[in-house]
C-alpha cells in the first residue's frame, strides 16, 4: 500500500504506518531522532513498544514537517505534505500534533534545545569573555549548518508565521540574551577590563547575527555561512564588547 493511499487516514494501524513508512523519504542527520529508537519502522508485526512506534512517528513528522516548510513555507505547507513525506496516515499526526502550528512549535522547541546546547558546551569551557564570544558564535554557525533545514525555516519564518510562534521565537532571542549577559557578568570578575553587557545589546546582537545568517542563507544556502564566519565573528566581537554604558 502506497503512502498516498493512507494520506487522509483512512488506514491508521500500526502495519499501515509501517508500510507507509517503507515509501516515504528516508530521513537522516535528524535532530529529532531518539536513541535506540529506529527512525523508519520495519514492515509488517516487528514486536515494538507502542513508546518506541509513537517515537519513531513524532520524529519522522517533525523532520518531514521541518524539511517541507522550509522548502514551502509553513503558511504553504499542508498536513497532507508532511504526512506523504514521513511516510505515516493523517491520523499519525494528530496523534502527536493538534494542528500545524503545535507541530512548529514542538520542532523549533527540540532544535532550539539543541542549538542552545551546542553552543554551551562550546562556550562554558572557555574562560576569557573574548574567546568565549569567538567559540561561541563558531558554534552557533556550526549548528546552523548542521541543521540547514532547520536555520532555513525559523530563521526565515517565526516571525511571519503567527503571532503565537513569533512570541515563541522572540522568547528564545530573551533566553539567549540572558544568558549571554549572566556570562558577562561571571567573566568579569576575573577581566574587569570587559565592558558589561546590557539585555538590549544582547538582543540586539543575536537579532543582528541571525539576520546575516538569514541573508548569507538566501543568497548561497548554509554552505556560504563558511565563508562569512571570519568576518561575522569579528563583528560579534566588537559589538559584544562596545560599553553602551
Amino acid at each position: 500500500m502506497a503512502a498516498a493511499e493512507l494520506g487522509d487516514g483512512a488506514a491508521d494501524s500500526e502495519d499501515a504506518d509501517h508500510e507507509a513508512t517503507e515509501s516515504g523519504r528516508g530521513l537522516v542527520n535528524t535532530p529529532f531522532a531518539v536513541a535506540g529508537v529506529p527512525s523508519n519502522l520495519p514492515r509488517g508485526p516487528h514486536g515494538l513498544d507502542r513508546d518506541v512506534v509513537m517515537a519513531s512517528q513524532r520524529g519522522r513528522l517533525l523532520s518531514a514537517f521541518v524539511e517541507e516548510a522550509s522548502e514551502k513555507g509553513y503558511n504553504t505547507v499542508t498536513i497532507s505534505d508532511i504526512v506523504r513525506h514521513a511516510g505515516t496516515a493523517k491520523r499519525t499526526f494528530y496523534q502527536h500534533f493538534t494542528d500545524k502550528e503545535d507541530c512548529y512549535l514542538q520542532a523549533f522547541d527540540v532544535t532550539s534545545q539543541l542549538l542552545i546546547t551546542d553552543l554551551v558546551r562550546a562556550a562554558d569551557v572557555v574562560d576569557h569573555p573574548i574567546e568565549r564570544i569567538r567559540a561561541g558564535v563558531g558554534a552557533y554557525l556550526d549548528s546552523m549548518r548542521q541543521m540547514p533545514y532547520f536555520a532555513k525555516l525559523f530563521l526565515t519564518e517565526s516571525l511571519a508565521a503567527g503571532a503565537t510562534i513569533a512570541d515563541r521565537w522572540m522568547s528564545w532571542v530573551d533566553l539567549l540574551a540572558d544568558g549571554l549577559v549572566r556570562w558577562r557578568d561571571e567573566s568579569r570578575v576575573t577581566h574587569p577590563e570587559v565592558p558589561p553587557m546590557t539585555k538590549m545589546q544582547a538582543v540586539a546582537v543575536i537579532s543582528g547575527i541571525n539576520e546575516l545568517i538569514r541573508f548569507e542563507i538566501r543568497r548561497n544556502g548554509v554552505e556560504g555561512l563558511a565563508d562569512i564566519q571570519p568576518e561575522l565573528t569579528e563583528l560579534a566581537v566588537a559589538l559584544f564588547t562596545t560599553d553602551v554604558g
